[in-house]
């Protein structure tokens, strides 16, 4: 097996540590940046204990919430969709943002984001394609259609973008004569 085929491998046994990994450098790269723009500006940070309503965390900057579902993609990935559930898609401020990552180190090496402002929910979904359930078969071998979600592809997508433009799209700049101290 290749040293490439190994990562890829262990990506995909190991994806939920993967995620959480990505997910810890995601956070303190934007409470980094938020720090270099504003030190007095705290990043709130809250986890989804239960993963039942379509997000993962929650990510507070002043009157702003947002509330995301992350996916994570490695570098040379060719994930060309992405699942989201119908509920969280109109929850104001929800968004899902896509930690592309380098397979050797777990390095982000860019990001991907889709929804709207923070004080609108995501722009909707409803008519794209019903997800398929992975692996999961019913009794005739068909995969089983998940009618709760929605197939988002990846080039609606914003992207790719760095952990500072990610920052500006979560929690908006320079919007209606904010500067970009005042954008959280």
């Amino acid at each position: 097996m290749t040293e490439s085929a190994e990562y890829r491998k262990a990506l995909a046994e190991r994806s939920s540590y993967v995620e959480n990994v990505l997910v810890h450098r995601m956070v303190a790269d934007l409470a980094g940046e938020l720090w270099r723009r504003d030190p007095t500006m705290p990043l709130n940070i809250f986890n989804s204990e239960v993963d039942d309503s379509g997000f993962d965390l929650v990510l507070g900057c002043g009157s702003k919430l947002r509330y995301i579902q992350v996916k994570q993609v490695h570098a040379k990935g060719a994930a060309s969709k992405f699942s989201v559930r119908l509920d969280f898609t109109r929850m104001h401020g929800s968004c899902v943002v896509v930690v592309v990552h380098t397979e050797d180190e777990l390095l982000i090496d860019h990001f991907l984001f889709y929804g709207g402002m923070a004080h609108e929910p995501m722009p909707s979904v409803e008519d794209n394609k019903a997800s398929i359930t992975p692996g999961r078969r019913d009794s005739d071998g068909n995969r089983k259609t998940r009618q709760h979600y929605r197939d988002v592809k990846r080039n609606k997508f914003k992207g790719p973008l760095t952990t500072a433009e990610l920052l500006d799209t979560l929690f908006g700049v320079a919007h209606e004569g904010q500067t970009e101290q005042q954008a959280c």
